[in-house]
């Protein structure tokens, strides 16, 4: 059923209640105003992909919170139906210093791209995706210096370069698992998604400890749709490392895909768990999950939590649209739910 003509009548049956919230569009500016989308990829120093504890927030230049929230498992963002209007971005991780600059998107056409690199503080260790990998001591120095050009131009954001670097680098070397996986990623962004699977899996076969490579083919089946795929890709992974949060999180958009309800509740639950800063979309996902289930006590509750953390997010308009009528169609005891 779609949101915008949803009207919840007290006598309407509960199964027949199946918004999701998980489509919702970002707050629309005032009638007329023009907007723009922020695109962006978040990587450390030398290219690299943060594992885990990346959060982005978005505030107005009087300090109102606009969105906040972590980027997908490849590092990428993107915040689209912003107001032409002057920003402040700030991107925390864990190991590395905050990273804050001031934009100004009033001068901007449609679409304004960015890239952000994090610097370790001193005296941390390499993050995950830092760490040597099985196959990287054994690196010919020409695939070396092709992947190194390739992470240049990646960051410079010319993707059709850095993917002539990256497929000479693995041609030098084929087992060449962090090279595949960055291939995959420039080849992603070319929408080459067929290609960029085939590298992903190379390097899993090559190197299945570089977990790096499960987060990314995930999410490329996720956003696929191809959810059994991505599941049985991130379980892989999990396998290898454990207490990554965000295999548990994008395990749930598999499930949810599926139609698993039960089992993508579990996994949003332990990606929470597991991160004691989950994104506050999180508590989207796990209400558009009870309202599937027709839990709208708890829907109502992950709502309410959700505007707590983000009480400016792109989803808030909606979310408090939502609210109200679940409250009108005597689904909800407003009252009784905010009590607990």
């Amino acid at each position: 059923m779609n949101w915008r003509c949803l009207r919840l009548p007290a006598t309407l049956h509960a199964s027949a209640f199946c918004c999701s919230l998980l489509w919702f569009p970002w707050a629309v500016p005032a009638s007329g105003q023009q907007t723009i989308a922020l695109e962006g990829w978040v990587h450390t120093e030398n290219g690299r992909t943060i594992s885990s504890g990346v959060m982005i927030r978005l505030t107005t230049a009087e300090g109102l919170a606009v969105v906040q929230q972590s980027p997908s498992s490849a590092g990428q963002f993107e915040f689209g139906g912003l107001a032409k209007i002057p920003y402040h971005l700030t991107v925390t991780a864990d190991g590395f210093q905050a990273y804050e600059q001031e934009l100004d998107l009033s001068r901007s056409g449609d679409k304004t791209i960015l890239n952000v690199y994090l610097t370790p503080l001193r005296g941390t260790k390499q993050a995950g995706s830092e760490l040597p990998t099985l196959t990287d001591s054994k690196v010919p120095r020409k695939a070396r210096k092709e992947f190194e050009k390739g992470k240049r131009a990646l960051r410079d954001r010319n993707f059709s370069e850095a993917q002539a670097h990256f497929e000479k680098a693995v041609e030098a070397y084929p087992c060449y698992a962090r090279a595949q996986t960055d291939l995959a990623l420039a080849l992603t962004t070319q929408r080459d998604r067929p290609h960029a699977e085939a590298a992903l899996k190379k390097a899993i076969e090559c190197n299945p400890d570089f977990v790096d490579a499960y987060s990314q083919l995930g999410w490329l089946f996720n956003g696929g749709k191809r959810f059994s795929e991505s599941a049985r890709v991130l379980q892989e992974g999990l396998r290898h490392s454990p207490s990554a949060w965000q295999f548990y999180y994008q395990l749930g958009i598999a499930h949810y895909g599926l139609g698993d309800y039960n089992k993508a509740e579990e996994e949003y639950l332990k990606a929470e768990s597991l991160n004691p800063e989950p994104p506050a979309e999180i508590h989207v996902k796990l209400a558009d999950v009870y309202l599937k289930k027709n839990a709208f006590d708890k829907a109502y509750s992950e709502m309410e939590s959700y505007l707590r953390a983000e009480p400016s997010g792109r989803f808030a308009v909606k979310v408090r649209e939502l609210m109200k009528q679940l409250e009108s169609a005597g689904l909800v005891d407003a009252a009784s739910v905010s009590k607990r």
